[in-house]
């Protein structure tokens, strides 16, 4: 027999699909993926646990969906951003801060939701998270680390690669942690304000970027060597 959500007419299908992205996403970043069930997202939507499987096929492909989602949103304006920093002429600032500011202004709007999502799903070490990731994020990642690499020609393809990766760890800390700056300043310091984050955020993250690079275990070996050799 065909089942029941077949003869439901597809505006109502709809709005139920709606329902149940709406209340994984929710309850995912509430309680991560572990801690949510199917049953618990089908009665936060208030539909039968069944249809759950209907639409997503299960859990895990609901939160792929709920994930790519709201990474189209977020990689399509950083793209954006982007775009107009190269008509305005590129620099190392603006690429930062087309990366930085979309992700930033989801910490408090309405999709801070997403950003709790992301810093569980982190924290929660789960394997799918990985895939999700690589999978929404790649491309763009390319895009961005490509244009820093445009900017800062004098370093090498690894250095910039391992200051991308510590740009994100910010974005990450500011989105799972954003009360704890604000308390220990007494509110003065607060990353859900937008513009006073990016003000602070970009210099810091541009001087990282052109800071001099590491110099290698053996560089310091012999750096030391000379310093030992010198007559006094």
């Amino acid at each position: 027999p065909r089942a029941a959500a077949d003869w439901t007419p597809p505006e109502r299908r709809s709005e139920t699909r709606e329902q149940l992205l709406e209340a994984a996403a929710r309850l995912f970043a509430e309680r991560g993926f572990a801690g949510v069930s199917v049953r618990m997202i089908a009665a936060e939507a208030g539909v039968n646990w069944s249809l759950v499987g209907y639409y997503f096929r299960g859990k895990e492909r609901l939160l792929a969906e709920v994930y790519r989602r709201h990474c189209s949103t977020l990689n399509r304006e950083r793209l954006r951003l982007l775009g107009e920093a190269r008509r305005a002429g590129l620099h190392l600032e603006s690429v930062a801060e087309a990366f930085v500011r979309p992700a930033l202004a989801e910490i408090e709007g309405p999709n801070g939701q997403f950003s709790r999502l992301r810093a569980m799903l982190a924290a929660e070490d789960v394997p799918l998270f990985t895939q999700l990731v690589a999978d929404n994020f790649d491309q763009s990642s390319r895009t961005f680390v490509a244009a820093l690499r445009e900017c800062l020609p004098e370093l090498s393809a690894d250095d910039v690669l391992w200051r991308f990766h510590f740009m994100l760890g910010t974005i990450y800390y500011s989105a799972s942690s954003p009360q704890r700056i604000k308390a220990f300043s007494r509110g003065r310091c607060d990353p859900g304000d937008l513009e006073e984050t990016v003000r602070h955020l970009v210099p810091f993250l541009a001087a990282a970027f052109r800071s001099a690079p590491p110099s290698s275990p053996r560089t310091r070996r012999r750096a030391r060597g000379s310093k030992g050799n010198v007559r006094r």
